[in-house]
């Protein structure tokens, strides 16, 4: 390798570029067709949102995240991410080890995600043993996505001080990376202990299942990938502008500390919807969206409870604050078109912003199965194969 460059890997191919390249995160080797050709990765994210009032719709939605999942490995997705909630209606899995093993039953290419345990919920020897058994099961596919949550009210409900999840969050990743590598693991933390643990089984992937670490808006969770060397995990939920700051952000902390930001191994999570028509493309999601925003604003004022029994039409009257109109969503933050215009949005991406994995939520507040599976269709046929 010539002095000043360096090989970047990724799952299909070695690119040689210039080291200050890499590093500054600001035109990377996705960006300069002079670097060679790298294959943009797709991801499903699935949330499983309950909007009907009879509990009786849950088992449907539940059969419809897996015939969604089992279209996107038909598809050719790469992966699959599937969100952790506790008493919400904005998605309904409680755990996702037994729902990310029950997709690896029924599924045998397409990637597992969490997308993500919540680490501060968990005992850590528990969900190191679970997490291992899971890779076993789906022979070595399992993305463990990983972070702190940020719901106040699921906190309240556990009984676990708010302030403490920095430090919880830390100690049992520490447990579990050293559980899934190390025989006789002991480790002594502020809240958590292990002494001369060895588990079993341990995971196929070695030394471990990638782990990719759920980013917030604020810098001190980059700077936390950065000292442990993971890719990030951006939300849908967060603003556009905000989430390419976070890439930027990553690519600049990246370079201070003289590491290769891992772009092609942190998907970038927007609200999808496409259909042949524009028009129809940008108003059939109104609705559903207008759902999770104004059941997200319930759920932030919350500090224990739930919003299981929330009146939105309630809430939308007293709320103090409305959110962002639905018009100026399609144009700062979703991705509501026709498949050609979605090529180009996420052309952008990879040229102007780094981004080598893309990931799209299809499925949120009441939309209807059938939309879900024919935007999953037009994205699959007419989008994805535009950058393999």
């Amino acid at each position: 390798v010539p002095q000043g460059f360096n090989l970047l890997y990724t799952p299909r191919y070695a690119v040689l570029v210039k080291q200050s390249e890499i590093l500054s995160g600001q035109s990377g080797p996705l960006a300069n067709p002079n670097w060679g050709f790298v294959a943009m990765k797709f991801g499903l994210f699935i949330l499983a949102s309950w909007a009907e009032k009879d509990a009786s719709a849950q088992s449907r939605i539940y059969g419809e995240a897996l015939e969604q999942i089992q279209y996107a490995e038909e598809l050719g997705f790469d992966s699959v991410w599937i969100a952790e909630h506790h008493s919400s209606r904005y998605g309904i899995f409680p755990s996702l080890m037994p729902i990310l093993t029950h997709v690896a039953a029924k599924t045998k290419t397409i990637r597992i995600g969490g997308g993500v345990s919540v680490l501060p919920f968990y005992n850590p020897i528990y969900l190191a043993e679970e997490s291992a058994m899971l890779d076993l099961l789906s022979d070595g596919r399992l993305d463990f996505g990983v972070g702190r949550g940020s719901a106040d009210y699921e906190y309240g409900n556990f009984k676990i001080d708010f302030e403490s999840r920095n430090q919880r969050f830390q100690e049992v990743l520490d447990i579990i990376l050293g559980l899934w590598t190390t025989s006789g693991f002991s480790y002594h933390g502020e809240y958590y202990q292990v002494d001369d643990i060895t588990i079993a089984p341990t995971p196929l992937q070695k030394p471990h299942p990638p782990v990719c670490l759920a980013v917030s808006r604020t810098a001190a969770s980059i700077d936390v990938a950065i000292s442990r060397d993971l890719p990030i995990l951006t939300s849908f939920f967060t603003p556009e502008e905000d989430n390419l700051s976070l890439f930027r952000l990553y690519g600049e902390r990246c370079a201070a500390a003289g590491k290769t930001p891992q772009f092609d191994q942190s998907p970038y999570f927007r609200f999808v919807h496409l259909a042949e028509d524009e028009k129809e493309a940008k108003e059939y999601p109104r609705e559903a969206l207008t759902w999770v925003r104004d059941l997200s604003g319930y759920r932030k004022t919350l500090t224990h409870v739930d919003e299981i029994n929330v009146d939105l039409d309630e809430w939308r009257r007293v709320r103090p604050e409305a959110p962002p109109a639905y018009e100026w969503e399609l144009e700062n933050n979703t991705y509501f078109g026709t498949p050609d215009q979605c090529v180009q949005w996420i052309r952008t991406l990879q040229n102007e912003h780094n981004v080598g994995y893309f990931g799209a939520s299809m499925s949120f507040g009441p939309m209807e199965h059938s939309k879900v599976m024919r935007s999953m269709e037009l994205f699959g046929k007419e989008v994805m194969p535009k950058f393999k």
